[in-house]
């Protein structure tokens, strides 16, 4: 009687295991269908004249001419006045959220350029906020918020 009570636990506790490593398989399948590479879009962000543009490669390289010159355009109105040389390379941090909205998530200025240009920052933020609504990025069919970052290089 013992041991069949014995082989029967045994037996069960065997296909308990078994069922239990099926659901784990399948489990770890389904995982892997659903990863997402955060670090890529499948469309990027798009300004209303680039849009008809039908490689993504050459979409890409519209939008950062496009984000440029306005940037360039915006900044070339103010007269910057230093009394000593700039020479310095500024980091702007923009993000164009999921509804197609620009906005400004940080600047990386030397302290020294931003001693002699201490007005730059708040030029460059009321250029970003004077971009057009543009098209969002696009993730699996779905519009992304996008972060990304553009170098301005100054020079006199």
């Amino acid at each position: 009687m013992f041991k069949k009570l014995f082989v029967l636990l045994f037996l069960s506790s065997i296909l308990s295991c078994s069922f239990f490593e099926n659901k784990v398989k399948n489990a770890s399948i389904q995982e892997i269908d659903t990863i997402v590479d955060f670090n890529s879009v499948d469309a990027f962000p798009l300004f209303p004249n680039c849009k008809e543009i039908p490689s993504r490669d050459k979409q890409q390289i519209c939008f950062q001419l496009e984000m440029s010159q306005h940037i360039y355009a915006s900044l070339k109105e103010y007269s910057f006045n230093s009394k000593e040389v700039v020479n310095d390379t500024v980091l702007v941090q923009l993000k164009v959220d999921s509804k197609g909205k620009t906005s400004l998530s940080s600047i990386q200025i030397a302290p020294k350029t931003k001693e002699l240009l201490p007005e730059f920052d708040s030029i460059v933020m009321v250029s970003i906020q004077n971009l057009p609504l543009l098209e969002p990025a696009i993730k699996r069919d779905m519009p992304v918020t996008t972060e990304f970052v553009l170098p301005i290089v100054l020079k006199n």
